[in-house]
């Protein structure tokens, strides 16, 4: 199950993972919200608060992921992945290099740091 999570500024796409997450779920939520930040700003900021692993997303799920970090690669400024399993902190703490923009990794005690972080203002 998927939902945003409010008291954010406009330019953060914030959502909260728990439980099965399916492709169709994650397009009309995550996607969406994206696509809506991304025409309104330059850059974009993201913070997931998975409560759930990546083994609890569908193929399809995965796949949308996928194909909306390379839609919109250019635009990721600030970047928060917030999960107690340590595997997925390390795997982003790996890609980060990779990726334009910044990602950070927390732990769920570490939540309101990550949001904090995540919610600066974009660089003029």
């Amino acid at each position: 199950m998927l939902a945003l999570m409010d008291n954010f500024p406009s330019h953060v796409v914030a959502y909260r993972a728990q439980g099965k997450v399916n492709g169709e779920e994650y397009k009309e939520i995550v996607v969406q919200r994206i696509a809506e930040v991304a025409k309104a700003y330059p850059q974009i900021n993201f913070i997931v608060l998975l409560e759930t692993g990546f083994e609890d997303y569908s193929l399809q799920a995965l796949l949308e992921y996928i194909k909306v970090s390379f839609e919109h690669f250019s635009k990721w400024n600030r970047m928060a992945i917030v999960s107690d399993q340590q595997w997925v902190r390390k795997i982003y703490d790996i890609l980060s290099p990779l990726v334009h923009g910044e990602i950070r990794t927390y732990r769920l005690e570490d939540q309101q740091i990550a949001c904090e972080w995540v919610s600066a203002p974009l660089p003029a």
